[in-house]
This record gives C-alpha cells, sequence and structure tokens, in this order.
C-alpha cells in the first residue's frame, strides 16, 4: 500500500507538472531577422512572381534559439496586392527541429502582417504542431525583422 500511495504521488505531481507547462505554451512569442534573396520574373502586363529565400537566426520566449530558413513564392498583381506564401524550418540549439507553412496577403512586400502555423516538429516541438501565429514583418534592404505571437491548441 506504501509503494501504490508513492507511485500515485508521483504520477500525480508529474501530469500537474505537465498541465502547467502546457498552460504555460498558450502564449509563445518568437522573434526572428535575417537576410533574404529575391529572384524575380517581371511579366510584361499582370505582374511578376518572385521567390523568396530566407536565412535568419531566432529566440523565443521559453528561452530556446536556433537557425532556420524559409522558402516562398509572392505572386504580385500589376492590379496591386501581394500575395505571399511560404514554408520554413527552424533548428534549435538542441538540433530538434519545427516547421512552418505561412501567408500574407498586402499592399506592399516591405512590410505586412500574416499568419504562419506549425505543421511538424521534432522533440519537444512535436506539442507545438497545430499552433497558429500571427507576424509582423518589416524590410530593410536585404535584412528582414519579424515577431510573432503563438496559440497553442493544447
Amino acid at each position: 500500500m506504501k509503494y501504490f500511495l508513492i507511485l500515485f504521488l508521483i504520477i500525480f505531481v508529474k501530469v500537474g507538472n505537465t498541465e502547467e507547462k502546457i498552460k504555460e505554451l498558450k502564449d509563445w512569442t518568437f522573434e526572428y531577422s535575417g537576410f533574404v534573396k529575391l529572384n524575380t520574373i517581371n511579366f510584361p502586363n499582370i505582374g511578376k512572381v518572385i521567390q523568396i529565400t530566407n536565412d535568419f537566426t531566432w529566440k523565443d520566449s521559453l528561452g530556446n534559439y536556433g537557425k532556420g530558413v524559409c522558402y516562398g513564392t509572392v505572386e504580385s498583381s500589376s492590379e496591386g496586392g501581394d500575395n505571399l506564401k511560404y514554408f520554413c524550418e527552424m533548428n534549435d540549439q538542441d538540433d530538434e527541429s519545427f516547421f512552418t507553412k505561412g501567408e500574407r496577403l498586402s499592399d506592399e512586400i516591405e512590410a505586412g502582417v500574416g499568419t504562419q502555423n506549425i505543421i511538424d516538429g521534432t522533440g519537444k516541438w512535436k506539442i507545438f504542431i497545430g499552433s497558429k501565429c500571427t507576424y509582423g514583418i518589416k524590410y530593410k534592404d536585404d535584412v528582414v525583422f519579424a515577431s510573432q505571437k503563438c496559440k497553442s491548441y493544447l
């Protein structure tokens, strides 16, 4: 009986700590900056398409940091408006990764607000799969600055 009680207390404390961690994960902020490379095709009458590669470093509100890369495409109409869609891979200090899919509609590519969803992950990042993030971004020449706030579905 004594061992059963000890085992019960260990399990209860462990579950309680996990629930507290999940509560902490509901609001999560993330900042990154890096360099962007653009390849552009200009159409004579309908706008342009831009291929984007973004290499960056990042840190988050949970104490994680690392490097990442994003690949995406911008379709820009001659009538105005840019439609950006992209995918990113972020690798952290423990060599664990998470992957995102994002999009942004904007009247200008140099700044705006968009959404990004965590679609896959390894290690500790698996619990973030399904999290929804809103970000703001600005460019200075070939340098990008961004911050985002994420909500976990947990």
